[in-house]
């Protein structure tokens, strides 16, 4: 991958690209893992209006390559929320560069351990990176997220 990924911080003109970007993924990627129900739950949240008030709550960011966004990643506190890459970028390194630098921004501001709900489907890509799962969290509306932590400190 010669294309320079920049990353910066969301406006809300990002957010009906974000919104398509996550939506994308949960039809064609998540939707091997999840029933039909929860990803037609999780289609119908994530509008680039409820994209635009998260970036209020918490710290948002997206991947830029060639002055096109193709991906996510958001921050609250020393949770990770939110890691989604274009589904025609997977396998390019995009979310590894997505999640050492918010593990950077975490460790600037003195934290030292992240954790992050990650769907069935991302599990063994967060393992990589040295995640490990601590709990396992099932719900109607969400289906299964593994709860999953790493130690930043260095």
């Amino acid at each position: 991958m010669n294309e320079k990924i920049k990353i910066r911080e969301f406006t809300k003109e990002d957010s009906q690209k974000i919104s398509t970007i996550i939506r994308d993924n949960l039809a064609h990627v998540n939707s091997k893992d999840y029933p039909e129900k929860i990803i037609t739950n999780m289609y119908s949240i994530f509008t680039p209006e409820y994209l635009v008030s998260l970036a209020g709550q918490r710290k948002v960011f997206v991947a830029v390559m060639n002055n096109t966004i193709i991906g996510t990643i958001s921050l609250d506190k020393d949770i990770i929320y939110t890691l989604f890459v274009d589904k025609d970028h997977h396998h390019l390194g995009i979310g590894r560069i997505l999640i050492n630098f918010i593990e950077g921004i975490a460790r600037d501001t003195g934290i030292t351990s992240l954790k992050l709900p990650s769907s069935i489907t991302a599990q063994s890509f967060y393992e990589k990176l040295g995640y490990h799962e601590i709990d396992v969290v099932e719900s109607e509306e969400y289906g299964r997220d593994i709860i999953m932590m790493k130690n930043i400190s260095e």
